[in-house]
């Protein structure tokens, strides 16, 4: 059975139990007064049916219990939206421990990357910096002695040496960081 089909039963039962301890089981519909007609009214006046009696009667107890239930339900929404929140700063911690280790290992790497570089021959250095992304090419050289660094852009082609060395300068693309 759908199970919002048993929520509604379930409410239903909630607003006929509040009902019959609200009248103690003796519900008397009564007709409101109604204002005396004058007598040359021909038509007579329509007696309210038990429905709009039931109605009337039932109505203040009926919107205490939906009351009632919807600050119930606005409890649980609120655990609810508690505990969610605190799954995701829990995986929020998580995450900056993962970012955290990532960092340390990619500046460990860049760190021994930029050593290798600094030993090789400027000829082979430059022929590897050559086929690099411009960004990282920029982060190894700036990390490298200004000595070694001219001495591979020494070896390279001078137009890929000049754009390289503008980029250090950032005359290009200032908006890119310092490392790789």
């Amino acid at each position: 059975m759908p199970r919002h089909l048993d929520r509604g039963r379930t409410f239903t039962l909630l607003v006929l139990a509040a009902v019959s301890l609200t009248f103690g089981g003796q519900a008397i519909a009564q007709a409101p007064r109604q204002k005396p007609q004058a007598r040359e009214s021909a038509i007579a006046p329509v007696p309210p049916q038990d429905s709009e009696l039931y109605c009337k009667n039932i109505a203040e107890a009926a919107s205490d219990a939906r009351i009632k239930w919807q600050t119930w339900k606005l409890i649980s929404l609120e655990a609810s939206l508690r505990d969610r929140i605190e799954e995701l700063q829990r995986k929020e911690r998580e995450f900056e421990k993962w970012v955290e280790r990532r960092e340390d290992l990619l500046n460990e790497v860049e760190d021994q990357v930029v050593s290798i570089i600094g030993r090789m021959r400027p000829e082979a250095a430059a022929a590897q910096l050559q086929t690099t992304d411009e960004e990282a090419a920029v982060g190894v050289l700036l990390k490298l002695k200004a000595r070694v660094a001219s001495s591979i852009l020494d070896e390279m082609e001078p137009s890929r040496a000049a754009q390289l060395t503008q980029s250090m300068m950032g005359l290009t693309h200032p908006e890119i960081q310092r490392s790789f």
